[in-house]
Order: C-alpha cells, then structure tokens, then sequence
C-alpha cells in the first residue's frame, strides 16, 4: 500500500492552485482576496477569506486580523510589537488585540519544532 505525501498545493477556487510554502501573506478585502508570495507578484482572486481560511488548517497559517491570514514560516518573531508583526521582507501587518496571544503562542511552538 502507498501512502500519499500530503500535497502542498492547495486549490483556492476551480482555476487558481497555489503553493503554501509560497504564501506568505493572504489579504482579504470584501468579497475578494490578494495572495502575496514570497517572490512573484501578488494575485487577486474573488474568494474571501472566510472560505479560503478551512483550505490553509493543515499549514502553519494564522488569521491574525479581520484583514489578514499569516504564514507564520514568514513572520519575524523578533519583531513582534504590541499589535505590528513584521514579515520577513520588512512588510508590517496589524495583528488584531484578540489574536495576539495566540499568535505569540504560535510563533513558540514553531521554534521548538
């Protein structure tokens, strides 16, 4: 019996398919959503946030604002502020005041794996 890898692509609608390791940041404004990748330039898709969100569970992504979903891989935790995360391409994003403690929690957690 083979057992399948899980796969790091990830369909977002019926024509976009994208890398997870590859996001860094999903922003979501109204009914449409701009994915920004580590290299390349950021793409729009008319999907919120809201459904996308279920699609990203098995990585290490984090809604951290109304806004923003995060890939934590790509946050700068030394440069975590009161409510500013930096990423690692010096982008700062808000962090919502009830997402902060888990964000800090799961920012620990990464660097002990």
């Amino acid at each position: 019996m083979n057992k399948q890898l899980p796969t790091t692509m990830i369909a977002l609608n019926k024509r976009t398919h994208v890398n997870a390791h590859e996001v860094t940041l999903l922003e979501g404004n109204i009914n449409y959503t701009t994915i920004h990748f580590a290299k390349g330039n950021p793409l729009v898709i008319a999907t919120t946030l809201k459904k996308i969100e279920p699609l990203l569970k098995d990585y290490d992504f984090l809604r951290i604002h109304k806004k923003f979903v995060l890939n934590l891989n790509y946050a700068n935790d030394s440069l975590l502020n009161k409510n500013i995360v930096t990423l690692q391409n010096n982008v700062e994003i808000k962090v919502s005041r009830r997402k902060r403690v888990e964000l800090k929690r799961k920012m620990v957690m990464s660097k002990l794996y």
